[in-house]
């Protein structure tokens, strides 16, 4: 793949994650429950790339044993992960959600340190350091009298822990992705997901009154469907197959700038995006995040002869 192929698909896929980010800010919150609401992402989800299997996604071929693995990464993937992304994306602003799932590439490296039992570089806890120190600016928690703010600070807990279960997702699926085709894994790591949810959430599904619910949230679903679970997922494994994974992650430091960018074009043209965060301090944090990240995920110079330690 040429550079420049390699580079427009990588801002696609920030363009595509700041329209997902602020269209599903209204499914979340006019949706009847987030449990409908996830439900029905994961039920629409799961029939699309069943239909997509065999042409755009290869068949499984997993062992009894790799069922398993997949059945549990379903498990992180959607009752958790995506429950837990919509139920702080209700709350909290888009761009503040876009700053924290930025941060997945720093959670991979700590989780990664830690099952090795070894401390990460110094470059790179430097970079872990500060990305922590932009997303508490962002945050602020020293901000206690304002309510509103208080209710957004526990949008941004939810969206928290969802991001550090997907970052136990990245690291388990791991194996099966070395060893199966990606788009097969996460497919039915999706599917397996709706089907391990429906009990708990299936009964909000059935009972959703879809008249009362308003055209933009229709579109936020849409998004969350055909935006985040295929097309992003598709295009992502497409980019894994040409580039080295820290070159593809990189795009991610774009996606909080391009999320309050286009939140900011938004209220300029007159459609204000709910709960959204565009003061200096906000942008202080971002800056802080993108920076720390981008140190984190530099590629080490190997030693130099006689310099290795045993």
């Amino acid at each position: 793949m040429r550079h420049g192929t390699a580079y427009f698909l990588m801002a696609l896929h920030v363009v595509f994650s700041a329209v997902n980010y602020v269209l599903a800010k209204s499914a979340a919150q006019k949706f009847p429950s987030v449990e409908a609401l996830t439900m029905t992402r994961a039920a629409a989800t799961a029939v699309l790339l069943l239909a997509l299997t065999g042409t755009l996604i290869p068949r499984p071929r997993f062992s009894a044993g790799e069922w398993l693995r997949i059945a549990v990464l379903g498990a992180l993937l959607v009752p958790m992960n995506q429950y837990l992304f919509l139920r702080g994306l209700k709350d909290t602003a888009p761009g503040h959600a876009a700053l924290i799932y930025a941060m997945t590439p720093l959670g991979v490296l700590l989780l990664q340190a830690a099952l090795a039992r070894r401390a990460p570089p110094w470059i790179k806890s430097l970079g872990v350091v500060t990305a922590f120190a932009g997303v508490l600016v962002v945050m602020r928690p020293w901000e206690r009298d304002d309510p509103h703010f208080r209710e957004i600070r526990l949008g941004d807990a939810w969206i928290a822990v969802g991001a550090v279960v997907w970052v136990v997702y990245t690291v388990a699926a791991g194996p099966l992705l070395r060893a199966h085709d990606p788009r097969t894994v996460t497919a039915w790591s999706l599917v397996a997901g709706a089907v391990l949810l429906f009990p708990f959430a299936g009964g909000d599904l059935v009972a959703m009154d879809m008249a009362w619910i308003p055209a933009e949230a229709w579109w936020g679903l849409a998004s969350l469907v055909i935006l985040a679970s295929v097309v992003m997922m598709l295009l992502w494994n497409w980019l894994l197959r040409h580039l080295e994974p820290v070159e593809v992650s990189v795009g991610t430091n774009a996606q909080p700038v391009a999320t309050a960018a286009l939140t900011a074009v938004l209220h300029a043209c007159g459609r204000p995006v709910a709960d959204a965060d565009l003061g200096a301090l906000f942008w202080v944090g971002t800056a802080l995040v993108v920076a720390g990240v981008a140190v984190a995920q530099r590629r080490q110079s190997p030693p130099a002869m006689g310099t290795e330690t045993a």
